[in-house]
């Protein structure tokens, strides 16, 4: 029986699935066979020397796609964190690979606490892991009283909500490992992603500040008890895109916190892991030319860039590639992209080289002969994938082409080079986006190995002819001919016709367009988020900066790359041109473009344009994804190609970089990041550090403006005793007060309460500065809105973020109450309320600040105005300012009747006087100039100080003198003599319940006015006037009061002949004691009637009548009597010939 190639390898090794933390946190066989990679040997060196430095950055992310193998390297984190003496295997295993990083952890000995990721709150996760741990822990009387404070029944921690303290936990229980022996706590949390996912589905649970506060604990300078250790399989965002959520910007930030280590094994990594597993038999060695037609296939692979060799133990290895026998080296590439992309990465890997499935390494091991050497390449891969190895995909328009071919080469009956090449170029192309090689004749050939590059062309042609495949000519491609992919290749060509330059200028167009870096490094010192664009160009095109439009998200600097493909001389000119970028939030760079990279360029820009062509056409969801996928790979090839060049690492610099016209001294050996933070941190050099990314924003959240609100409503108020909130409540408003107030130093707090005062230098957050340039502006000659105020601290170099500016800005203006003046459109607000503020923030530019310098010239005018405004009954009690007489003098004059604002019956200086006080628009110009001047013009005798006093009390005094004159004519209508109390008593003793039977609606609303007792007198006056001309007496004008009188005499009239009337129905019982009627005969006949009103001066007047009669008639009553009667009928007599002789004159001079 001939050898089998399993005779010669042994497929041995113990190999583990899968590693759970939570399982395996304490199990020493855990790590037995574990494998320390370059890659993970860099992780622990990177925790390592941070903990062994001391330095205050103690939380780390370990970000890798799924099965690289994080959690088992979070074991091995936890055993060699432990100590020595705990888990000595995991140390001496290291020690062996990595002394010197061995040796950082030599003397650790901290408590390992595993956290597992599962779609429930991060704090609930945290508290049953604490929980467990205490559980098991001697019962010391700090892990007691710990116990006792955590409540996992109801979800708190010292009777708090868990997310709210989930910081102060952790920091607790590290403090109790501390006392109970140990360093500290590591916390390890694995598939931080499931708790990433169920914070994005429910926001309102605050999963987002538990993870920062962990971080914050993990990070203090004071206590270096807690150290912080997540593994994620992909960022942030990516795992809340995938349950249909956004994540805010916040927690970007919070991800920023952590300091991440990539762990993602390069493809010639798995190289190792395959020469881990097969054991070269003795056997091998003796197969003659094996070995040189191995090294000759994998130096092949080197030069297609299938396997990479970048240090001494890959270039070892591939020198003997004959241990790698009998893996093609297409089929470890394929595999490690496979494993990653479509698997479990590490254990799907392990298992085909360990497993016994179908078709796997050990299958073909055990049914191939050593003696004809064969290699397990493409083809046998596609049998080991298409029979059952069960793909896990992400990508539906991969999961459509693969499932197309497929059930192609299923279909055909083709001859076995043809079957084989299908097969070949279904695995490519399921692994393209990894290993990024096109899939050409040339490299179909040495895929397959037994076949000549002529006879694999004539193949593929006749593949392409039967419709199998699409052949790309300008790049010699082939692919398979999906269903509705031939529409794509059309349009593929298409866009391929347009010239490279004009594509290199619009794929590097697109591919920065919505690129913003993020300036980590500037954030983690100043607390604030700034951002830059990359924009690029051409020497032709030079790079502009665009104009942002509507709600875009402008960034905080510009990186300018020009592009530069003609060599030296072209790099030298644009170098040159670059002395002359000015900006200063500008930095600029010459970029050269290889072949490659223009290439990838030209490729991007045209599965872009293909693209735009599908989404128009709305063509059916897998072609979209097939188009999104290929954008994606083209996307991927120019990052690596050009955008790579941005990113320099030890022994590849990058760029160099030019700002304000000249090199930045090192500058190649930063990336992209580490330059904007170069560039915002020279800048903006005096920005204060505000760490709350909630307020330190320029737009912030919807609930912080509420809350911003709600802050000022308690500063307003003016109450020193009011609080912000209760001490266990923790709303918005409480970040902000804490961060902004109290941690500057402006809200003071004493025995009287609180106060705000100027902020203090050396304070935790120092806005000395700002406070300084807040003054400046608001004392300039220009004038200064809120808006300006806003964007002068916005520029450098102070760089306040919107949120927390105009917070200050506001609290400058109470500080400063008494010489900060505002103006909302040019009018003087005498008061700021929450309404103001309000509008304040929603129309900046409509409102005018100005703070009002106070000097020692003009204390004598200040105090002549006191006196003044003294005279009026306005008494300033708070500091003698300008600004404060202004806003007494504004409040009295607005508290005028309107009469007295515009009559004319006041003297002239007080007209005067008005005028001014209407037209004025700068306060400390009335007071200071306008006034003065008035007083000068008229040429007053009386000092300044006395005039003034006397025009002001003239013009308040206006009102009163008006209804001293209607109460006047109330009077003399009416008459009744004496004040205005006086009359209306008449009136009202007259007139009482006699209202109900009027018809008559003026008089019946006139007679119930008389009788309504709830009014006062001026209240009752202004009653009266209103219902005779329909307007209240502070409307009234000069003009009213004559109108007035018209109408009341004839209201008066109307009144007098129904009193005539009730009284003769003896309905007026009270009338008699002021009115008497009486009816006379006249000689012809004729009868007149009499009804007068009586008078203290008519009643002395028929005494004295009476008295003269009686002695003249010596007693004789009928004689008097007769005598009266006649006296009173020729008196009537005369009357009625005056009024006929003035009837008889009006006619004739009508007649006339």
């Amino acid at each position: 029986m001939s050898e089998r190639i399993i005779d010669a390898i042994e497929l041995g090794g113990r190999h583990t699935r899968s590693i759970a933390l939570s399982r395996d946190l304490r199990d020493e066989s855990a790590v037995e066979n574990y494998l320390p990679t370059p890659n993970a040997i860099g992780a622990l060196k990177q925790i390592g020397e941070g903990l062994d430095a001391g330095n205050a950055q103690r939380a780390w992310k370990i970000v890798g796609p799924y099965g690289s193998g994080k959690s088992a390297l979070g074991v091995m984190i936890a055993h060699l964190l432990s100590g020595h003496d705990e888990h000595p295997a995991a140390w001496e295993l290291l020690n062996r690979s990595a002394p010197r990083v061995a040796a950082l952890f030599q003397r650790s000995r901290r408590f390992p606490l595993a956290v597992v990721g599962a779609r429930v709150s991060l704090g609930s996760a945290l508290a049953s892991a604490i929980g467990e741990a205490l559980s098991g822990w001697p019962q010391s009387k700090a892990a007691v009283s710990m116990g006792k404070q955590l409540n996992e029944y109801e979800g708190t921690y010292k009777s708090r909500p868990l997310n709210a303290v989930a910081g102060e936990l952790v920091a607790d229980f590290a403090g109790v490992a501390q006392g109970a022996g140990f360093d500290g706590v590591v916390l390890l949390v694995d598939e931080v992603g499931k708790f990433v996912e169920y914070a994005a589905l429910y926001p309102e649970q605050g999963d987002l500040i538990a993870l920062q506060q962990i971080a914050e604990q993990a990070c203090r300078a004071d206590n270096a008890g807690l150290a912080v250790v997540a593994m994620l399989h992909q960022h942030f965002a990516s795992y809340a895109a995938g349950v249909g959520r956004a994540l805010s910007d916040e927690w970007h930030k919070v991800a920023s916190r952590f300091e991440e280590i990539p762990f993602d094994e390069p493809i010639e990594r798995y190289a190792h892991f395959a020469v881990h597993a097969i054991r070269a038999k003795p056997r091998l060695a003796r197969e003659h030319g094996l070995a040189d037609d191995a090294r000759e296939i994998y130096a092949k692979a080197l030069e297609y860039g299938v396997l990479r060799a970048p240090m001494s133990a890959d270039q070892r290895l591939f020198e003997r590639a004959e241990q790698l026998y009998p893996l093609h080296p297409l089929s470890i590439a394929a595999l490690a992209v496979i494993s990653k992309r479509y698997g479990q990465s590490e254990r799907s890997f392990h298992a085909f080289l360990r497993g016994n499935e179908p078709f796997a390494l050990r299958d073909f091991s055990e049914r191939n002969g050593l003696a004809e050497r064969p290699w397990y390449r493409l083809p046998e891969l596609f049998d080991y994938l298409a029979g059952g190895y069960g793909l896990r995909f992400r990508d539906l328009a991969a999961e459509r082409r693969w499932a197309f071919a497929v059930a192609t080469i299923e279909r055909q009956a083709l001859d076995p080079s043809a079957l084989r090449t299908l097969k070949s170029i279904a695995v490519m192309e399921l692994v393209q986006g990894g290993v990024g090689i096109p899939i050409t004749a040339g490299f179909l050939a040495f895929a397959l190995g037994d076949v000549t590059l002529k006879a694999i062309s004539t193949t593929l042609e006749r593949l392409v002819e039967q419709g199998l495949l699409v052949h790309r000519r300008n790049r010699s491609e082939f692919s398979f001919a999906v269903s509705d992919a031939i529409n794509v290749e059309a349009l593929y060509e298409q866009a391929a016709r347009v010239g490279e330059d004009e594509l290199i200028v619009r794929g590097i167009s697109e591919v920065l367009a919505q690129r913003l870096v993020v300036a980590n490094k500037h954030y983690d010192t100043s607390g604030t988020i700034r951002t830059m664009r990359v924009i690029a160009g051409s020497p032709a095109a030079w790079p502009q900066i665009p104009a942002c439009k509507g709600d875009d998200v402008r960034p905080d600097g510009w990186l300018k790359l020009v592009l530069v493909t003609g060599g030296a001389d072209a790099e030298a000119a644009v170098r040159h041109k670059l002395k002359s970028e000015s900006d200063e939030l500008v930095i600029s760079a010459c970029l050269p473009l290889s072949a490659e990279g223009r290439a990838a360029l030209a490729e991007y820009s045209i599965w872009l344009a293909v693209q735009r062509e599908v989404t128009s056409k709305r063509l059916d969801p897998w072609t979209s994804q097939y188009v999104g996928g290929r954008v994606h790979d083209a996307r991927e090839s120019v990052g690596r190609l050009v955008l790579s060049e941005l990113n320099p690492f030890p022994g590849r610099p990058g760029c160099e970089y030019w700002y304000k016209g000249k090199p930045i001294p090192g500058s190649r050996d930063l990336n992209v990041s580490q330059l904007a933070s170069w560039l915002f941190d020279s800048v903006y050099c005096e920005t204060p550090k505000i760490v709350n990314e909630l307020i330190n924003k320029d737009r912030p959240a919807p609930a912080i403006v509420v809350a911003r609100q709600r802050l000022f409503d308690v500063l307003i108020s003016g109450d020193p005793s009011r609080q912000i909130c209760a001490p266990n409540e923790y709303p918005p408003e409480r970040l902000i007060h804490s961060t902004l107030l109290r941690d500057t130093g402006i809200w003071r707090e004493g025995a009287g309460g609180w106060k705000l005062v100027a902020p203090t230098a050396g304070a935790p957050v120092d806005i000395t500065a700002v406070w300084s340039a807040i003054s400046e502006t608001l004392r300039a000659d220009t004038v200064a809105t809120f808006a300006s105020v806003m964007e002068r601290l916005a520029s450098a170099p102070l760089g306040v973020r919107a949120g927390p500016a105009g917070i200050w800005a506001v609290l400058y203006l109470m500080v400063h109450r008494s010489n900060c003046a505002v103006f909302e459109r040019g009018t003087l607000v005498l008061e700021l309320t929450a309404e103001h503020l309000q509008r304040m923030f929603r129309n900046p530019q409509s409102f005018e600040l100005r703070e009002l310098a106070q000097g020692d010239r003009s204390r004598k005018l200040l105090h002549d105005y006191r006196v003044a405004m003294s005279a009026i009954g306005c008494v300033v009690d708070d500091e003698l300012t300008w600004l404060e007489l202004a806003r007494s003098l504004y409040r009295w004059f607005g508290r005028l009747p309107e009469y007295s604002l515009q009559t004319g019956r006041l003297e002239k200086d007080a007209v005067l006087v008005r005028s001014v006080l209407k037209k004025a628009q700068d306060p400390i110009k009335l007071l200071t100039v306008s006034l003065p001047e008035l007083h000068s013009q008229t040429k007053s005798k009386s000092a300044f100080v006395d005039w003034l006093s006397h025009t002001l009390s003239e013009l308040g005094i206006a009102h009163r003198r008006l209804q001293d004159a209607v109460s006047a004519d109330v009077g003399r209508a009416f008459e009744i003599s004496g004040p205005l109390s006086r009359v209306r008593n008449q009136l009202q003793t007259e007139c009482a319940g006699l209202a109900a039977d009027l018809a008559d609606a003026r008089l019946k609303s006139f007679i119930l006015r008389c009788t309504d007792l709830s009014l006062t007198d001026e209240k009752w006056l202004d009653s009266i006037a209103n219902l005779v001309v329909q307007r209240s007496l502070d409307a009234w004008t000069d003009e009213t009061l004559g109108r007035f009188s018209q109408s009341l005499t004839e209201l008066c009239g109307q009144y007098k002949r129904w009193v005539r009337l009730v009284s003769q129905r003896s309905r007026l019982p009270r009338s008699a004691e002021r009115f008497v009627g009486l009816t006379l005969t006249m000689p012809g006949g004729q009868e007149a009637s009499l009804f007068v009103n009586t008078t203290e001066q008519s009643k002395t007047l028929a005494r004295n009548v009476v008295q003269m009669i009686s002695d003249a008639v010596a007693g004789d009553h009928q004689l008097a009597a007769a005598a009266l009667a006649q006296a009173l009928q020729e008196l009537q007599s005369l009357q009625m010939s005056k009024l006929s002789k003035e009837e008889s004159t009006d006619g004739k001079r009508e007649a006339r």
